[in-house]
């Protein structure tokens, strides 16, 4: 079962550094892994639109402090790491979803909606629902920051790079590839073709 140990050991690893067995030991890559791991997590999926890490949720109104450029002022979740798109409808088939212009200002969305849902990324802390390729994506780009601290050396930080990149557009492509759109055709649709 993967787990946030299971990633830094795998992180670890990639940098030839010794594993650990608890996030919160006093060994020197226990406290490098717990210095890391949350930057590198919230970096790598402010990235891409991964559909695991997708939320949909209806946005909390509030003290709209620019009425003359825009109609409503909305909470933004304190799980969002990125918004992806405002519409003013539920999005339960994204294709079907229409974006609005919005801004976002700190804490707060403005739009002209006068009700708004927001389909964002958030903050993901349970890695049991990882995909394996993001997980391989993360570790390495979690290598990459392990790398200095740990070794002191260029090369070894390199080459996580390099592979960190690699591997983070392979786990797109996949993501990508888990997308299927619903085509979903009434039967009497189907019926009246024959």
């Amino acid at each position: 079962m993967t787990s946030k140990v299971s990633i830094c050991n795998l992180a670890l690893a990639n940098v030839a550094a010794n594993p650990i067995s608890s996030i919160d030991e006093a060994s020197a890559e226990a406290r490098a892994c717990r210095l890391f791991y949350d930057h590198a997590l919230d970096a790598l999926l402010q990235r891409y639109p991964w559909e695991f890490a997708g939320s949909t949720q209806a946005l909390a109104e509030v003290i709209n402090t620019k009425p003359r450029k825009w109609g409503k002022a909305f909470r933004r979740p304190s799980d969002c790491l990125k918004v992806r798109r405002v519409t003013d409808e539920l999005m339960l088939d994204d294709t079907d979803a229409i974006g609005v212009p919005y801004e976002v200002e700190g804490e707060v969305i403005f739009t002209d909606l006068p009700v708004a849902y927001l389909k964002y990324t958030s903050r993901q802390a349970d890695p049991t629902k990882f995909p394996p390729l993001f997980v391989e994506a993360l570790s390495w780009h979690l290598a990459v920051k392990l790398a200095m601290p740990l070794t002191r050396d260029p090369k070894i930080r390199a080459d996580a790079f390099q592979l960190a990149e690699r591997l983070t557009g392979s786990a797109e492509v996949a993501d990508a590839n888990e997308t299927r759109t619903s085509m979903d055709t009434p039967v009497a649709a189907l019926e009246a073709r024959k």
